[in-house]
């Protein structure tokens, strides 16, 4: 009996194991969470708490593990030779697309991955000095088409959706101006508010207090439409047509992880999105949450993957 027993259970391991794999390390274990920046950024506040509401409502638990290095292009590269267990995933941002395009990597934006939950949109804004010449965009293309090279940007990073917004607004204004790349979007913003560069392009959340406070004056947002945690900002759009360039950070698995760990996963992230948790966050930064399916999040990979890769061709940049 006993022996008639044991083969019994060997044979539905052998039959189940190999097919049930994924879903059962996902239910089973620990997931890791790859942040590719350091800790206590405008992304990693955002992802621990996406993972702390979900690890409230869930039978799992996600932990947040810091691998920043390369413009996020070694947390990436890890993460997209990791088992498809449903064990690791990946914490992206506009980097994302926008590094093949610039630097050797090792992963494809379109097939490497499975894209899980897109958790916001980052709108970028031109801003300037409350003292500066520059009111209204315009200024800024008249200026720099009367004095080409001269009229300085200054960005966030090198290679980041900052810098190739700015490339973008040269090409659709048909001007050329002076990229000055900083690491991060606050020492941007203090050597702005010095006067050792013109104009600057940042992410919304980092220069929102200072716009509302009258320190910083908002030239012009980058998204289609007018935000309504800045309804008297222009877009960028209602001067330089095609001059649309967001952020945006999402959360990705390796490519194979089971579809149904990503719809389950994905339904429980959009579901913090709007919780308790989260609300304030996204009042407080001037964004809105993006709940998106896997589908809809892979589209939009795609769509940036083929913008940037046509900009960055079109204008001959290369950051080897």
């Amino acid at each position: 009996m006993a022996r008639r027993v044991l083969v019994a259970n060997l044979l539905v391991g052998v039959l189940v194991g190999p097919w049930c794999a994924p879903v059962l390390a996902q239910e089973a274990g620990t997931i890791r969470m790859f942040m590719p920046y350091t800790p206590g950024g405008g992304a990693d506040t955002l992802g621990r708490l996406v993972t702390t509401s979900v690890n409230k409502r869930s039978d799992r638990n996600i932990v947040v593990e810091n691998k920043p290095g390369a413009n996020t292009i070694l947390a990436t590269d890890y993460v997209s030779t990791q088992k498809p267990d449903g064990a690791t995933l990946l914490y992206a941002s506009s980097s994302f697309t926008i590094n093949p395009h610039l630097y050797k990597v090792s992963y494809d934006p379109a097939t490497s991955f499975a894209p899980v939950a897109l958790l916001s949109e980052i709108p970028l804004v031109m801003v300037t000095t409350k003292d500066s010449p520059f009111k209204r965009v315009q200024d800024v293309v008249d200026k720099a088409k009367a004095k080409p090279g001269q009229i300085s940007f200054a960005s966030y990073g090198l290679g980041s959706a900052a810098h190739l917004g700015g490339v973008l607004f040269e090409s659709k204004a048909n001007v050329k101006m002076l990229h000055v790349p900083y690491k991060g979007s606050m020492p941007a913003l203090n050597d702005l508010m010095g006067h050792h560069v013109d104009v600057a392009i940042v992410s919304l959340e980092s220069a929102l207090a200072m716009i509302k406070g009258g320190e910083l004056r908002a030239l012009g947002i980058f998204n289609q439409d007018r935000l309504s945690s800045l309804p008297e900002v222009p877009t960028m759009v209602e001067t330089v047509p095609g001059c649309v360039a967001v952020g945006w950070n999402g959360i990705l698995a390796p490519k194979g992880t089971d579809p149904a760990v990503v719809k389950k996963l994905n339904y429980q992230i959009n579901q913090a999105l709007v919780s308790d948790d989260l609300k304030q966050y996204f009042v407080n930064q001037g964004l809105e949450p993006k709940q998106r399916t896997p589908e809809e999040f892979t589209q939009i990979i795609k769509d940036e993957n083929a913008k940037w890769g046509q900009l960055v061709s079109a204008a001959g940049l290369k950051l080897q």
